[in-house]
């Protein structure tokens, strides 16, 4: 990845990324696409405006920020070695005749805290109503950094608000998780998480109120960054038995997934999903199933 800081705006290379597959397909709840085809969300207390042009990526911010290259990077995970993790996942024969048309989709490495709420508030949402309970509590409980835009509320903030209050915020049942998890972890737990095993941080998301299997998982890829991660819901459960043949608990599927891609799984994961929810659903298919029943080739 190359590029340089341009004042407040910023210019990154970015070995295959597309903003729509990244940033559209449900990893992150808080960017929206513009009618030029640009992305608009925030980073941490900045606003940031993305477009590409070219070999180039264009960031803009508000406010402006000394580290928005930085932060840019950080986010799409800039450092990730595309050609690497699609060589590795194409060994898969279901994966090689369908990783070409998802090649610019990366994993997000969104803050550690907002993945972990935001995802507290997932169970049982689609994502429109996600974004929605996302986007009250930051207009109530965040800073503002732009015109109609707020950060996402600290935990300390998060902390001070009552269960009452978080349901007014339609958060509904979920307002008690997010205050049980609130009071369950800080800074001091969060950095402890960081330096965790996965297993170790997955058996640590698990004892958090609220958080269950695919909550631990999708925390730990989108947020903590662990790419072995592989978030199993019903899309994925479907593609798994389409593609596959494969079905059972949740336990089982993931073995299977860890046994088929191994440190990449997370990535294959966001693959398929994209491939179920949006591919399949516009008449088009990335991954087939012919050949899946194969064992993986050397």
């Amino acid at each position: 990845m190359t590029g340089k800081q341009l004042g407040m705006s910023a210019r990154l290379k970015i070995s295959r990324i597309d903003l729509d597959q990244t940033l559209g397909c449900g990893q992150t709840f808080r960017w929206r696409r513009g009618a030029d085809a640009t992305w608009r969300g925030p980073i941490g207390d900045c606003l940031v405006t993305l477009r590409t042009s070219g070999q180039w990526l264009y960031a803009d911010g508000d406010p402006k920020r000394k580290d928005l290259r930085a932060r840019v990077s950080t986010y799409l995970r800039g450092a990730d070695d595309i050609a690497e993790v699609q060589s590795e996942l194409s060994r898969d024969p279901v994966m090689a005749r369908g990783a070409g048309a998802v090649a610019g989709l990366r994993i997000v490495k969104m803050d550690e805290w907002e993945c972990l709420a935001s995802y507290a508030l997932a169970t049982y949402a689609n994502v429109p109503r996600i974004s929605l309970m996302i986007e009250n509590l930051a207009s109530k409980y965040g800073d503002p950094i732009a015109k109609g835009v707020h950060a996402f509320p600290s935990i300390g903030r998060m902390r001070e608000a009552s269960v009452a209050e978080l349901r007014r915020c339609g958060l509904g049942y979920r307002a008690e998780y997010l205050a049980g998890i609130c009071q369950a972890v800080d800074e001091g737990r969060l950095a402890d998480m960081r330096e965790m095993p996965d297993e170790e941080l997955r058996d640590a998301l698990l004892e958090l109120p609220g958080v269950g299997e695919k909550v631990a998982d999708c925390v730990s890829l989108f947020g903590f960054g662990r790419l072995g991660a592989f978030p199993i819901d019903v899309w994925m459960q479907r593609a798994l038995l389409r593609l596959y043949g494969v079905k059972g608990s949740y336990s089982r599927l993931r073995e299977f997934a860890a046994g088929r891609f191994g440190g990449y799984a997370g990535y294959a994961q966001e693959y398929l999903y994209y491939n179920e929810r949006t591919l399949s659903r516009s008449g088009g298919c990335a991954f087939t199933r012919r050949g899946a029943s194969s064992d993986r080739t050397p």
